[in-house]
């Protein structure tokens, strides 16, 4: 029974089998590998052919590369991609995940336009066309803004802004290979500072400012970031602009070794440094330059009545002017010429790339002047495309931009969300803008001027020749011109806000009708502008002689939290928007509380028989509101028959009077708050309960300004 070879007849029958089994699967597997190899021939042979990925399926064909990120922290996104023809030849051959890099697809498109829609959890969709010919596409990254505005760069500005001479750098740093945060990266600036990023690849870094005041004329100081991880190729990130603000970077390294070296000096200090022309091109892309604005002004001839005519109508009242929703963007540029397309949101575009034009550490009135330049310049060319691949270039051979965000120029662009310039009041203008456009040449500054055309004259600017008619511009006198002549002056624009007090609007209309005097060129007028509420407006607090409803202490309500009993509501006639007094609203931190402040302004005291009435049919509520902080919202709370209802939260903008406005028959601007509210205005009549001023916790005073709370009919 133990005799071990007894079993040995019974068991061979198996082991046979087994063996046959074995060898006629061989035979099978050698036979399907055959079988796909001379199936999958030809497509091997075409993507040889055509220098394309396996997803090609004929030689015509091209491979899409897709990437989808967070377009404030650049966070890979796992999205829908979805890709739809838009004309007969165009087919979507395969649409498939890459797994190797997070958030990336390729597409296999025949010849053709495409449209592409993309859309994630917790981010607005986006949408872009794409057109496929015999080239090979290029890399295209899609940057999706998160739904929620993030309130983290404002609150880093806030950390800067209470020291004086502090700057703040963040970001987040990735293996540019697989889309992943890079945790443990090193970071160092040339002032001696380190850290490393965290397992979200995120890093913060301070940095101090010169202790003596730059004069006001002055670029700003400058540092070199450098970045660096195990088994990548490092980078640093030379002069960097110091500005008592924070600047948030998206910083990819490529595998390898070694440090990859770029200059981020701005603009007009690299341009200054070498002494060359504010605006350098290749002679290609200045003779395409120039015929674009030739084919901007050719239909608006300024020897023709009719387009004064229309400039001058276009005062009366402003446009409404369709504004792109996202913008091609050509990047890693030489002149016009780009290796890859990124496509942003556009007024995302405005916020991120206004800083590499207009210095971030001007006056809020410039910066956002700027904005409406750099905007409608951007709009002009989503109209009127480079080329088929991308609208606009990410070099000074366009407009320089950069996916760099700085507190600063993201809030001039909101501040003037939409607003752009135009000719005919149908479409953007061509708005050109340059560094220094006073009409003369100081022969002892040593730098290069632009404009061949200098009849305007010292203290003028203008280029006749060019359809530019010269302009009085006192505050570039004794400049030397270091720039074109035509459109806006962007250091002009700072010396009008910083030292003469004008506003965005005022600006923008000096530099572009002449303050409404229209002439050739000179002749476009500012559209989608919500300068304030129109006709219909009642006012219901002006502030001229009292604090009117608004006699309550910011405390007084039960439902403040974060302020101490210090914080005041009083009249002011130093700061004003409209008349000669507004409500100054000084709110001061309870250092007892670590909660977000939230601040109940209460109008007639919190009782509804104190309020005029508001009438919810074509009702809107609006207020004009300045800050010196930045960080902070504002909301509205109205009495409603079923409860109190509260509005949405609007941010306020550092430094500028805004004008915010609330509708009452719009159930997207209200959300239930108090008693059996709903989220909805119901009665055809409420009052005004309150203003809500909000925003994080801080330990230093901010002071509010209110002016002309109103209905608008």
């Amino acid at each position: 029974m133990n005799d071990p070879h007894s079993s040995s007849p019974r068991r061979a029958p198996t082991w046979l089998a087994i063996l046959a089994l074995l060898l006629a699967g061989a035979v099978f597997a050698a036979q399907w590998v055959r079988e796909r190899a001379a199936a999958n021939a030809p497509l091997a042979a075409s993507a040889a052919a055509s220098s394309q990925h396996p997803l090609g399926a004929v030689s015509s064909d091209r491979l899409l590369r897709i990437r989808v990120r967070d377009s404030v922290d650049g966070g890979a996104l796992d999205a829908n991609v979805s890709v739809h023809p838009l004309d007969a030849g165009a087919q979507v051959r395969a649409l498939a995940a890459d797994p190797s890099v997070r958030g990336a697809r390729s597409a296999a498109l025949a010849a053709g336009e495409y449209e592409l829609r993309i859309g994630a959890a917790g981010h607005q969709r986006l949408s872009t066309r794409v057109r496929i010919d015999a080239a090979q596409p290029l890399p295209l990254t899609m940057w999706l803004p998160p739904t929620v505005a993030s309130d983290a760069l404002d609150r880093l500005a806030l950390k800067a802004a209470a020291c004086a001479r502090c700057a703040v750098f963040s970001g987040r740093v990735f293996d540019a290979a697989s889309g992943e945060p890079l945790a443990g990266a090193r970071v160092r600036s040339s002032q001696g500072r380190r850290t490393r990023s965290d397992r979200d690849g995120y890093f913060e870094l301070p940095a101090q400012l010169p202790v003596e005041a730059s004069a006001a004329d002055a670029l700003p100081a400058t540092l070199d970031l450098t970045v660096e991880s195990p088994g990548h190729r490092g980078r640093v990130f030379a002069g960097l602009p110091l500005l008592n603000d924070a600047r948030a970077l998206i910083v990819d390294l490529e595998p390898g070794q070694g440090l990859t070296r770029s200059d981020r000096r701005h603009v007009q200090q690299r341009a200054r440094a070498s002494a060359d022309l504010q605006r350098p091109m290749p002679a290609a892309d200045a003779a395409q330059a120039r015929a674009d604005a030739d084919a901007a002004a050719r239909p608006l001839d300024p020897t023709r009545p009719a387009t004064v005519a229309r400039a001058q109508a276009l005062a009366a009242q402003s446009a409404n002017v369709p504004v792109p929703a996202s913008i091609r963007v050509g990047t890693n540029c030489s002149g016009r010429s780009c290796s890859s397309v990124s496509v942003y949101a556009f007024e995302d575009y405005v916020g991120r790339g206004l800083d590499e034009e207009w210095i971030a550490s001007w006056n809020p009135q410039s910066l956002a002047a700027g904005a409406v330049a750099y905007r409608s310049y951007a709009a002009y060319y989503v109209a009127h495309p480079i080329n088929g691949r991308y609208d606009i270039c990410a070099s000074t051979s366009c407009q320089a931009f950069d996916g760099d965000s700085v507190s600063a120029t993201v809030a001039a662009a909101a501040a003037t969300r939409g607003v752009v310039l135009t000719r005919d009041g149908a479409s953007a203008a061509f708005s050109e803008y340059s560094s220094e456009n006073n009409a003369w040449d100081d022969p002892s500054d040593g730098l290069s001027c632009v404009n061949t055309d200098l009849s305007c004259g010292n203290g003028r600017n203008g280029s006749p020749r060019n359809g530019w008619p010269c302009l009085s511009d006192e505050v570039g006198r004794g400049r030397g011109c270091f720039g074109h002549g035509r459109g806006m002056s962007q250091w002009g624009t700072q010396r009008w806000a910083a030292n003469n007090g004008r506003d965005w609007r005022w600006i923008a209309n000096h530099y572009f009708n002449g303050n409404n005097a229209p002439a050739g060129q000179r002749n476009a007028y500012l559209a989608n502008d919500g300068a304030g509420p129109g006709p219909g407006a009642v006012v219901l607090d002006d502030f001229e002689t009292g604090v009117g409803r608004f006699d309550s202490a910011p405390t007084y309500s039960g439902s403040t939290v974060g302020i101490s009993a210090a914080s005041l509501a009083q009249r002011d006639c130093a700061t004003r928007r409209n008349g000669a007094c507004s409500l100054r609203v000084l709110l001061k931190d309870d250092p007892g509380v670590a909660s977000a402040w939230s601040v109940r302004l209460l109008s007639g005291g919190g009782t509804p028989a104190n309020n005029v009435e508001l009438i919810r049919a074509g009702g809107k509520v609006g207020l004009w509101i300045y800050t010196g902080g930045s960080g902070l919202r504002a909301a509205l709370s109205v009495d409603d028959s079923d409860g109190t209802e509260r509005s949405v939260e609007r941010a306020i903008p550092a430094n500028q009077w805004t004008y915010l406005e609330w509708t009452l028959a719009d159930d997207a601007h209200w959300n239930a708050w108090a008693g059996a509210s709903n989220g909805r205005i119901d009665a055809a009549g409420v009052r005004l309960d309150a203003v809500w001023l909000l925003r994080e916790q801080t330990s230093f005073d901010v002071n509010l300004y209110l002016d002309d709370v109103q209905i608008v009919h």
